[in-house]
């Protein structure tokens, strides 16, 4: 279960990334917007300017002086109505331009042109000429009744009484014989604009919103999982010291017990005394030993050692581990055998750490393998590793508790552990050992036939071997 401080951590980190990720997809949105808005009126822009220069080729070919229509524009272009003529909307506008009905053009680009237009005019427009002194010549426009056309002025964007918006864009116009007539004002409708850009607007809105919904769900769950291994060593860190304070109760108990029975005494023998002061040692060496091993966990996961990993021979440290055990296991009646390469094996490690990893699998094996028994350690190699067998007699693990072996202060059978004076760290301080040098150990037992720990370490890299081999021929040499 939880405590509200991981609670509270997770839900702000889930308002963070909510938060940071909110404003990341709204600034997409409004990116997508302008993008959207750019290319919407780049487009209008060219559809105007097509317009335009379809009008230019159709009635160019008919202008001879500046500032006045000839009777071939007005062919060219049926609808055209002339300024001076005060044409009226019913009358004038009754046949806008019907490009398909003039003359032919030798370009073949026209086609293209009169497709452009005949997309173009099924919005509202108006068109109107201007001479170079600013007069209106003529005009025409769809629907015949548009009022933009009567505005004054020229203006770039314009509102009509109908609230309908229109964009005004001004192109040059020449005679047939490319001299200046005057001016193309080309006023289109820009409502189909906006409706488009309404209805993309609508659909961002929506799309945004339903964005941050989702990823406020994505946060709540991966801030869930992001707090998972802190949660997961919080629990960890409180059950160690809970275990430690465990631990460390008994021996300071007994520590406790024996000092006020000795200070109630009234008569205290040398005896007493003496026995007194055995159990304290006891207990005092215990806790020394159960204090060393704590700090040496906390070492391991906090340095693992790396930086102090040299070239070593496993060979030596088999051996110097007989040595150590081989009298132990001769009082505990147990037949310790060693079978070691002849080929000297290196690794790339804290030689004492390897050393204690092993020792402690080797202290375990004498403590639970009853008399006549006997201890294998082996020692081999692939092309890729080398193994650390240790193999014994002894009383075997259940199956249930394999999983378990390696966790701090485990122990299979709590009050044969406690008679022998374990703290139930040994396995873990060997698996972290192994950990930090980035090998594996694996455990195999069956009850009351034995187990067998192998512990596999990573071989020596072939060139610092090399290196090895040279610095042993040189000192032999100058010996």
């Amino acid at each position: 279960m939880q405590s509200k401080p991981f609670h509270l951590s997770r839900r702000r980190l889930a308002a963070w990334h909510t938060g940071v990720m909110t404003l990341i997809v709204v600034f997409c949105g409004l990116v997508i917007h302008r993008l959207v808005v750019h290319a919407r009126w780049l487009s209008l822009v060219g559809e105007v300017q097509e317009f335009a220069r379809a009008i230019e080729n159709q009635i160019e070919p008919t202008l001879k002086q500046p500032g006045v229509f000839e009777p071939a524009t007005y062919q060219q272009l049926p609808g055209l109505c002339a300024a001076s003529a005060n044409c009226s909307f019913d009358t004038a506008f009754s046949n806008p331009p019907n490009f398909s009905n003039r003359s032919p053009l030798p370009a073949a680009k026209e086609v293209a042109d009169i497709e452009v237009l005949a997309e173009l005019t099924e919005q509202p427009y108006c068109v109107r000429f201007w001479t170079d002194s600013k007069q209106i010549v003529g005009y025409f426009s769809v629907p015949t009744d548009n009022p933009v056309c009567r505005e004054p002025g020229f203006w770039q964007t314009r509102k009509d009484s109908r609230g309908e918006y229109y964009h005004s864009s001004y192109f040059p116009l020449r005679t047939n014989s490319g001299d200046t007539w005057g001016s193309i004002q080309i006023m289109r409708s820009i409502g189909d604009l906006d409706r488009y850009l309404l209805s993309v607007e609508i659909a961002l809105v929506f799309l945004t919103l339903a964005a941050i919904g989702l990823i406020g769900f994505a946060s709540w769950w991966l801030a869930g999982l992001a707090m998972r291994p802190v949660t997961h060593s919080y629990q960890q860190m409180q059950q160690f010291t809970a275990d430690a304070a465990h631990e460390l109760r008994t021996p300071l108990a007994a520590l406790q017990a024996i000092v006020q029975t000795a200070l109630r005494s009234d008569h205290l023998t040398l005896a007493d005394s003496r026995e007194a002061l055995q159990i304290l040692n006891r207990q005092s060496h215990r806790l020394t030993k159960l204090v060393q091993d704590l700090l040496m966990l906390s070492q391991m996961e906090q340095h693992g050692y790396t930086n102090s990993f040299a070239p070593c021979c496993l060979n030596e440290t088999i051996t110097d581990l007989i040595d150590e055990f081989e009298a132990l296991a001769m009082a505990a009646e147990i037949k310790l055998i060693a079978e070691v390469n002849t080929a000297e094996i290196y690794v790339s490690g804290n030689a004492e750490q390897i050393y204690r990893a092993v020792a402690n699998l080797l202290s375990n094996a004498i403590q639970y393998t009853p008399a006549k028994g006997q201890i294998t350690i082996q020692l081999t190699a692939d092309p890729s590793h080398a193994a650390i067998c240790v193999k014994d007699t002894g009383i075997g693990i259940p199956a249930a508790a394999l999983p378990h072996l390696f966790n701090r202060f485990y122990r299979v059978d709590q009050e044969r552990s406690r008679q022998k004076g374990g703290t139930g760290l040994g396995l873990a301080i060997t698996w972290s050992i192994v950990q930090a040098h980035r090998g594996t150990i694996r455990v195999e037992s069956q009850l009351n036939q034995g187990s067998v720990f192998t512990i596999s370490l990573p071989l020596l890299s072939a060139q610092s071997r090399q290196a090895i081999d040279r610095a042993s021929q040189s000192k032999g040499h100058q010996s």
